[in-house]
């Protein structure tokens, strides 16, 4: 660190640390001169060459100016990497995990003062979920009556039929293109098996719920306030994000209202995540690269796209380590209710 300083780290809890730093009043007045040797160069006066402004004078006119300029280098150049180094020695030292960014605490900057500045960060604690391997949970098989499958095509013609004096076969022809469907077989058959998923979908959240209620029970953890803040301030920046076209982005204050509202679905999101990631590093869950083609196969008939295409196209923009990351926790979740991915082969 360029900067000598004190520091002092204090424990306040299990998920609670603060850094103080101190630097003395001299070595303040040491940067300080420092940094007035090198504005006097850039400043000119009436009367004065460039850079021979003398120091008295320049300091009477600047001296408060470069002080400023000198605590915001030391605190955002050094006393924050510093403290960012410590976190890191933290979390691979001890596995702890941030729960959210670290709260910088009052600033005392006044000249001919020692400089003192503190920052608090919240951490998760390592969690290891017991009890996972024997839920004895599955999912209840989907069901799709005939009548669903006519509400459903009820529902298309109304919908996307725009001309209802067309003849039965053709107004049959445009709900045929809606989904790809070569015949009024192949109709039928596509309408079910959309059915069947969402049925499937729904099942699955069944269990899932069912699962992690069990879990959650039996692997209880302090979800940390400054984690529920912080979830719902990104939430609401992300929503503020999708309906706003400002370049910049605008920081988002969460109303006591908002958060009080959001609370309870932000507590049970951060336990399933919690209990989903500590299960996948218990299992050291990784998709197999069948897996990943597969949902990449997925993601391409959806859009319309050659696999190959698709693939190369996600690769360059990240979005294949997303995929990635988003089946670790479908692994875990399937591990939970007896359920496995398919492989690109099986599609």
């Amino acid at each position: 660190m360029a900067v000598n300083c004190q520091t002092n780290i204090s424990i306040t809890d299990d998920n609670h640390r603060s850094v103080e730093f101190t630097v003395s009043f001299s070595e303040m007045e040491k940067l300080f001169e420092k940094n007035i040797t090198e504005f006097r160069k850039q400043v000119s006066m009436k009367g004065f060459r460039p850079g021979q402004v003398p120091k008295q004078l320049f300091i009477s006119r600047f001296g408060d100016e470069v002080y400023r300029e000198t605590v915001d280098k030391v605190v955002n150049n050094d006393l924050i990497s510093e403290f960012e180094k410590i976190v890191e020695t933290w979390k691979t030292d001890e596995k702890l995990e941030v729960a959210a960014p670290a709260e910088h605490g009052e600033l005392k900057a006044e000249r001919r003062q020692d400089l003192v500045y503190k920052l608090t960060i919240a951490f998760n604690r390592p969690l290891t979920v017991q009890g996972y391997k024997d839920l004895g949970i599955k999912v209840s098989a989907a069901v799709v009556a005939e009548e669903e499958i006519n509400d459903v095509i009820q529902g298309l013609r109304k919908k996307y039929v725009k001309d209802n004096e067309l003849e039965p076969t053709a107004q049959n022809e445009e709900l045929y293109h809606l989904v790809r469907a070569e015949n009024e077989t192949d109709f039928r058959s596509k309408i079910m098996d959309g059915l069947l998923r969402e049925q499937q979908q729904k099942n699955r959240q069944i269990a899932l719920k069912e699962a992690f209620d069990k879990l959650i029970e039996k692997n209880p953890f302090p979800v940390l306030e400054e984690q529920i803040e912080y979830t719902a301030q990104r939430s609401l920046q992300r929503h503020h994000g999708q309906h706003s076209h400002e370049e910049e982005e605008e920081k988002i204050t969460v109303s006591k209202e908002q958060l009080d509202a959001m609370r309870p679905d932000i507590i049970r999101a951060i336990q399933e995540d919690r209990i989903l990631r500590s299960i996948i590093e218990q299992e050291s869950l990784k998709p197999t690269q069948a897996q990943v083609d597969a949902r990449v196969q997925e993601i391409a008939d959806s859009a319309r796209m050659d696999f190959a295409v698709a693939k190369d196209t996600m690769r360059r923009n990240g979005q294949i380590n997303t995929i990635r990351e988003t089946l670790k926790l479908e692994l875990a979740q399937n591990l939970l209710i007896g359920e496995s991915l398919p492989e690109k082969d099986e599609l």
